[in-house]
C-alpha cells in the first residue's frame, strides 16, 4: 500500500525534521550564511573560506557549507564575542579502494583541536571514525561515511574546518553544518514583586527593588521603563538605577500603560551593555498613569430669584462614572454621573436676599482617581 503526501504535508515534515535537529542537538544556533559577517545565536559570526571551499546546496540536510572542490579547502568561523563551543555535522567522507581518501581536521583559535568523542549515526550514510591523529575519516575501503553532532566544547574565538586530502584520484567533496553553543550565563536580573499599578496624575511610578539577583563581577543592575513587552529593548524610553520613573508627557501619554522592569548585563561605561549575549531581563510590572478628574460648572440662567430653582450643567474630564460632592444652598450634595456631561437642580430658599449663589464642588473622583 503506497501512503501519499500532499506537498504542504511533506514540506510539513521536513520542518519537523530540522526543528528535531535543533532541539535535540548540542547547540542551538545554526549558521547558514557563507560569507561576511551575521549575528547568530549571542554573537557575531564572520565566515570566509579558502582554496576548494564554498557554498553548496544540503546533502541529506547537512551544509550549506562545501570543502573539496576543485581542491582541498576550509572554512573559518570567528566569533566575537567568543562561543562556548560548537556542533558540527558531516557527510561524505570518502576512504575508496581507488585511493581517494580524505580528513577533516579543526582548529580552535588557530591550533589544531584533536577530536576525542564520537559523534552520531547519520540518516544517510554510514559511521565515520577518528584517526590516530584526531581528525575525522572513513574506514579503510569503505566508501562514504557521515558523522553527525560532533561536539567541541572549547571557548573560542575561532574555529577553521579543513578538507585534507590524503590520497585523491578524483574529484570529491564533503558537506557540514554548523551549530554554535552560547556561554552559559549566570547573570539573573531577579524578580519584581508587586501588581499591576495605576498612577493618579503625574506621581512618580515605583516599584519594588529587583530581589533573588545574581551578577557577574562586571555586571550591573539598572531599571528600564518601556513601552512595548514584545519588543523590551527597541522600546526602552528611560532608564534608571533605582526602580522609580517620573512621567515625561515629551514621550508618554496619559492612560497608556508602560512597563518596569530590572535589567542586568556588563558594565558598559556606567550602563548596561545591550549587546551583551548574557544580558537578562527581570518580569515586568505594568504602570498606569492617569490624568487627574476635573469638572466645570456652567448655569443657563444666572439671574434667579428667591425660591426659584435653576439647572446647573456638570463637565468632567477623566473617567466615568463621576462622584460628585458639592456644596449648594441646601447645604453638601453627593451624586454620581455616569457620562461625561451632567445636569443638577439648584433652588434658593424663599426670602433670600439678592447677591450670588454659590455652588462649589469639594470632592471628585472618577473610575481611577480622587481629585485632591
Amino acid at each position: 500500500m503506497k501512503i501519499h503526501l500532499p506537498l504542504g504535508k511533506l514540506a510539513g515534515l521536513c520542518a519537523l525534521l530540522f526543528c528535531s535537529k535543533m532541539l535535540t542537538g548540542q547547540c542551538p544556533h545554526r549558521v547558514l550564511h557563507t560569507s561576511g559577517t551575521q549575528t547568530v545565536g549571542c554573537t557575531d559570526v564572520t565566515v570566509t573560506f579558502n582554496g576548494g571551499a564554498g557554498p553548496s546546496p544540503l546533502n541529506c540536510g547537512i551544509g550549506p557549507y562545501f570543502l573539496g572542490f576543485p581542491t582541498a579547502g576550509s572554512f573559518t568561523f570567528n566569533f566575537n564575542p567568543p562561543i562556548a563551543g560548537v556542533s558540527v555535522d558531516v557527510r561524505s567522507i570518502n576512504n575508496t579502494p581507488n585511493a581517494l581518501v580524505e580528513e577533516i581536521a579543526f582548529a580552535v583559535n588557530g591550533a589544531f583541536y584533536p577530536i576525542t568523542n564520537p559523534g552520531v549515526l547519520g540518516g544517510c550514510q554510514s559511521e565515520a571514525m577518528i584517526t590516530p591523529t584526531g581528525t575525522i575519516g572513513a574506514c579503510p575501503n569503505c566508501g562514504a561515511r557521515a558523522w553527525e553532532d560532533i561536539v567541541i566544547t572549547e571557548p573560542m574565538s575561532s574555529l577553521t574546518v579543513e578538507l585534507i586530502y590524503v590520497e585523491a584520484f578524483f574529484l570529491s567533496g564533503i558537506n557540514f553544518s554548523l551549530y554554535l553553543c552560547c556561554p552559559a550565563c549566570t547573570t539573573d536580573a531577579g524578580v519584581i514583586a508587586g501588581n499591576p499599578q495605576t498612577i493618579c496624575g503625574e506621581v512618580p511610578a515605583s516599584v519594588a527593588t529587583a530581589e533573588q539577583t545574581v551578577l557577574d563581577s562586571n555586571d550591573m543592575l539598572q531599571y528600564i521603563l518601556f513601552a512595548d513587552p514584545s519588543d523590551t529593548l527597541g522600546s526602552i524610553l528611560a532608564t534608571s538605577t533605582a526602580p522609580t520613573f517620573p512621567f515625561d508627557p515629551a514621550t508618554m501619554q496619559m492612560g497608556v500603560t508602560y512597563y518596569i522592569a530590572a535589567i542586568a548585563g556588563n558594565d558598559l561605561n556606567g550602563t548596561v551593555d545591550l549587546n551583551d549575549p548574557c544580558l537578562d531581563i527581570s518580569n515586568a510590572i505594568p504602570v498606569t498613569w492617569q490624568p487627574l478628574p476635573t469638572v466645570v460648572f456652567s448655569v443657563a440662567n444666572p439671574d434667579i430669584c428667591a425660591g426659584s430653582c435653576t439647572d446647573i450643567t456638570t463637565t468632567f474630564t477623566g473617567t466615568p462614572p463621576f462622584v460628585l460632592t458639592y456644596i449648594s444652598p441646601a447645604g453638601p450634595v453627593t451624586q454620581t454621573f455616569p457620562g461625561y456631561t451632567g445636569v443638577f437642580q439648584v433652588c434658593t430658599p424663599p426670602g433670600s436676599l439678592p447677591g450670588s449663589l454659590i455652588v462649589q464642588a469639594t470632592a471628585l473622583t472618577d473610575a481611577w482617581c480622587a481629585c485632591p
